[in-house]
């Protein structure tokens, strides 16, 4: 190794370690919190933009320790109470991929709201011989508790996936596009969730990696298969160890907005109840190991509302899993929830192994007379 490499090993090694103890640090700040004020809607506004959102952001699906596990600070969202009508807005088609829009006019007497938005899925990559395309990236999500003005109309559009498959090798990886609320920037600004990612060069930049063209930890940035025909899927031809993690959930696409200052300012009770922001979970890739023979195994994010049913695995040693139409969700019943990923695909030795869409994004809005 000569000295300019082993010099940027150097440097890369004590990034690493900076990195693991501001993450430890953030931690036992929050989990301090917690357990003083009892987690739930009892963390202030302030608490989580100062202590839990810098955990998230950097690593958004954190365990709580529990079984099944639940990924921790999410329940520090703040849901409200005391709604008395909802509207969900999603792909009404059944083909749980696609996008749809509707205006909503506040009623007569309502004076509060709470949107949630789920960005819509990315699609899954179509496989080669002896390659894999792991599960799609979910799509971000965010939530907001505002007050609204009877008769005051908002545009809620939930995001397309991707309203076609992808059968021939080598295509797929569709970015979903965002969820997103509009109302003449009386009450938001810039507020939506993100689809989620498409290549998985987007992936293995994200894991903080100098070689983007290997799936591989961070720590063996030369290990691993080598991204095929624009991060399509992975090639297995000359894979070095990489089960050295294994790769966990890494963050992807990114939720935006705020609330406008007049929405709940001088409201003390408000924002001791956290409604002065937006809050959210970014979009994530899903856990994923294998090794020198090609055996491994997957993990699908978890999904906010939906935690335990979407996170499916699956393993292989050999044979062909075709994402379409075997598990899919227009052609199956898996994994029809909003922001999921499209569902992995596997080859030994076959060619056109057909991709999977990601799922439809959705927005759901509760109200109430306060």
């Amino acid at each position: 190794m000569d000295v300019l490499s082993y010099t940027a090993f150097n440097q890369q090694v004590d990034y690493q370690k900076q990195i693991r103890e501001k993450e430890a640090c953030y931690r036992s700040i929050v989990e301090t919190k917690l357990a003083s004020s009892g987690g739930g809607t009892q963390i202030t506004a302030l608490a989580w933009l100062c202590e839990i959102e810098p955990c998230l952001l950097w690593k958004p699906v954190q365990w709580s320790g529990t079984s099944p596990e639940c990924p921790q600070f999410w329940d520090c969202i703040p849901t409200g109470d005391g709604w008395t009508n909802d509207l969900k807005v999603c792909d009404p088609n059944g083909y749980y991929r696609c996008g749809y829009n509707c205006t909503w006019c506040v009623p007569p007497g309502v004076t509060c709201a709470r949107f949630q938005l789920w960005g819509s899925g990315g699609g899954s990559g179509s496989a080669r011989s002896f390659s894999d395309s792991m599960f799609g990236s979910t799509g971000a999500y965010a939530s907001a508790i505002v007050k609204v003005t009877p008769g005051q109309c908002y545009c809620l559009c939930s995001g397309c996936a991707y309203c076609c498959y992808s059968t021939a090798g080598g295509q797929g990886r569709i970015p979903g596009c965002p969820t997103y609320v509009q109302d003449g920037h009386s009450t938001f600004c810039f507020f939506c969730a993100e689809g989620g990612d498409g290549t998985l060069h987007s992936w293995t930049g994200n894991t903080g990696k100098c070689s983007t063209y290997r799936i591989g930890v961070a720590c063996c940035p030369e290990s691993g298969g080598c991204l095929c025909e624009n991060g399509m899927h992975v090639c297995n031809g000359q894979v070095c160890a990489i089960c050295q993690g294994p790769i966990e959930f890494v963050a992807g696409s990114m939720y935006n907005g705020c609330i406008h200052c007049g929405s709940w300012a001088g409201d003390s009770q408000a924002l001791k109840e956290g409604n002065a922001i937006v809050y959210g979970i970014r979009g994530s890739w899903p856990r994923f190991c294998y090794n020198n023979s090609k055996y491994g195994w997957s993990v699908h994010p978890p999904i906010y509302g939906f935690e335990l049913c979407t996170q499916c695995c699956t393993q292989w040693d050999s044979g062909t899993c075709c994402a379409y139409p075997f598990c899919s969700a227009w052609q199956s019943s898996c994994m029809r929830v909003p922001g999921a990923g499209g569902w992995e695909t596997h080859s030994w030795g076959s060619d056109g192994v057909c991709a999977d869409a990601g799922r439809m994004g959705m927005v759901c809005l509760q109200w109430k007379c306060t």
